[in-house]
């Protein structure tokens, strides 16, 4: 179990498996859209969530938050919560393509943010991955194109922001609580919050109106995408650093577009391609790179403790310290002594 918990590979097959669950369900997200408004498909989503998280970890979450402060666990929790507000917002206001670059830059923002919070140095080795991964974004979701800059591109970038914030932040909580107290924390966090904006600027929820499909894909969305993700992202965190996670959630637009080839019927032109495979390359050798710096050195090979039947076999050693003196002899001595 231990060697387990050293090992990096577990931890970052859990990130990309996150990535496969929100690049599908960003792909079959706009099925539930037909019949259901996207604000009260959020809050339906994390109040299932909440619901099946209570059911199974209600009482160790309480128990693990009743021993740390509110400051602990909700800065956190209100970033992953206005991240998902924000993206889904910007989807109503902006095309896809231009959300589908902003919010995939955490790995920008995530070394700043942890910079500023941990008062360390900016770790400049990770600019060349920043940029790589900027470029392939660039490449992939805006074709070579150009990306406006309005409301809808300001409120991706907002919740870019603010998923950076939801790394560094938990991975502050995770020094104090577990991955599933903290992805508890996040959910309903993120279900009052949507909630509460859907009460306020949306109709009220008409359920019969809501298609059958919509609610087979909110529950997969509030089953994978919510409860296992955030657990998987959460777990993810207690070992490897904030700019990791930030860079290996950057695949997510490349399984987007996978999905949406297979179920929407999108393709993507060459400079997509080119742009998803530069992410990869990016991505891969970002993690590589990574965990050899944090590699631990190989442990010195142990002295092999001699057995009783060796002791007992070995010569006898003369310490130096004790070893008898030598007599010296002076002429006329014994001479004297054998005449008395």
């Amino acid at each position: 179990m231990s060697h387990w918990k050293q090992a990096r590979w577990p931890f970052v097959a859990f990130v990309l498996i996150e990535v496969v669950i929100f690049g599908s369900g960003s792909a079959v997200t706009k099925f539930a859209y037909e019949s259901i408004t996207p604000l009260w498909c959020l809050a339906v989503r994390f109040g299932l969530a909440t619901v099946v998280f209570a059911l199974f970890f209600g009482r160790r979450m309480a128990r693990g938050l009743r021993k740390v402060r509110v400051r602990t666990w909700l800065p956190q929790a209100a970033c992953m919560a206005v991240s998902y507000l924000c993206c889904n917002v910007a989807l109503d206001l902006t095309t896809a393509t231009n959300v589908g670059f902003l919010v995939a830059l955490p790995v920008v923002f995530a070394p700043f943010l942890s910079t500023l919070v941990e008062r360390g140095r900016y770790p400049r080795a990770v600019i060349p991955f920043q940029v790589g991964v900027a470029g392939g974004l660039y490449l992939l979701c805006s074709q070579g194109g150009s990306l406006a800059v309005g409301p809808g591109e300001l409120m991706a970038l907002a919740s870019s922001v603010a998923l950076a914030g939801a790394l560094v932040f938990g991975k502050q909580a995770l020094a104090e609580l577990d991955a599933v107290t903290v992805a508890g924390t996040q959910i309903a966090v993120a279900f009052a919050l949507c909630l509460g904006c859907a009460l306020l600027w949306e109709p009220a929820l008409n359920v019969a109106a809501v298609q059958p499909v919509a609610w087979g894909i909110i529950a997969f969305l509030a089953l994978l995408s919510t409860c296992l993700a955030f657990f998987l992202q959460s777990l993810a965190l207690s070992r490897l650093t904030s700019t990791t996670v930030s860079l290996l959630l950057t695949g997510e637009p490349v399984f987007t577009a996978l999905f949406a080839y297979l179920f929407l019927g999108e393709t993507l032109t060459p400079v997509g391609l080119a742009g998803a495979a530069l992410i990869v390359g990016t991505v891969v050798a970002a993690t590589y790179v990574d965990g050899r710096k944090d590699a631990p050195a190989a442990p010195a090979a142990p002295v092999p403790s001699p057995t009783p039947g060796a002791l007992a076999a070995a010569p006898a050693a003369v310490s130096p310290r004790v070893m008898p003196r030598p007599r010296l002899l002076v002429p006329g001595r014994r001479k004297d002594r054998m005449a008395a």
